[in-house]
């Protein structure tokens, strides 16, 4: 496969399976992905029939994609959602890594680590902290799913990250209306402009337009305006000119003009 996107001819505004056969297979089931700044390298979870999920990677190399292969760095427990920050230097991704309780990063789900550029490959793991599904814009402002309070609340909420390190030091839980009780999976435009999110365990996009003085609008739901409901777990490609989405196992894409056509 030749050229940018897995050599895959750009979709219009109908949605279409992103590279079939290669990063979505009909075997299984795919749901997460993430390109590096430069387009070289797509990294995406896919799950098996024991429900387990490995990070995959597949880069371009002399213009050619290679086949896509397990991620060394997390080999051995269920890895997903991974996510490269714009300044390509970290990976973070949930990692379900058996730790002993009272250890930084003891919880029961939702643990993200992150893994550091070296001059032979990725670090060891480190833990980040809390969350599900990661997103970043240009300016490096991570998202993120603040999960701290879906078993005293039954809520979740959408939440910029404040870090050291790469390590989460704080949650900024935005306001979006109207407030759904699962609010997940975020997704920022590059330029920080709009946000995309999921409810109801991942289904049923929508996107929320950010304001001159910083707050954010009116959420748009996109199944009024197209989308299939089961769609979910969007993400913007680094040049801001497609929308990816996980619907029926696959992973689909989409020009994201479907997105900029609903800007107010």
């Amino acid at each position: 496969m030749l050229g940018p996107y897995l050599g895959q001819e750009p979709p219009s505004l109908t949605p279409r399976i992103f590279a079939p056969g290669n990063v979505s297979d009909s075997r299984f089931f795919e749901y997460c992905g993430t390109f590096s700044p430069d387009g070289n390298e797509y990294y995406f979870n896919r799950f098996y029939e024991d429900s387990t999920s490995t990070l995959l990677v597949t880069k371009s190399i002399d213009g050619r994609w290679t086949a896509p292969e397990p991620c060394s760095f997390s080999d051995g427990y269920s890895a997903s959602e991974p996510h490269l920050a714009f300044d390509d230097q970290r990976l973070y991704f949930m990692w379900k890594r058996t730790v002993q309780s009272g250890e930084p990063g003891y919880m029961e789900d939702a643990k993200y680590y992150f893994v550091e550029r070296t001059s032979d490959g990725w670090s060891d793991p480190v833990y980040a902290g809390q969350g599900m599904f990661m997103t970043s814009s240009r300016d490096g402002q991570l998202y993120t799913t603040d999960m701290s309070s879906r078993k005293s609340d039954r809520r979740t909420y959408l939440a910029a990250v404040a870090t050291e390190n790469g390590v989460f030091t704080g949650y900024d839980r935005l306001e979006i209306n109207p407030r759904y009780g699962f609010q997940a999976h975020p997704c920022i435009a590059p330029d920080g402009s709009y946000l995309l999110f999921d409810v109801n365990g991942g289904e049923y996009l929508y996107v929320s337009f950010r304001n001159s003085d910083g707050t954010w609008g009116e959420a748009i739901d996109l199944t009024e305006h197209g989308f299939d409901p089961s769609a979910g777990g969007a993400c913007v490609s680094p040049d801001g000119k497609y929308l990816f989405f996980a619907l029926d196992g696959d992973i689909w894409w989409v020009d994201i003009d479907v997105i900029e056509r609903l800007r107010p």
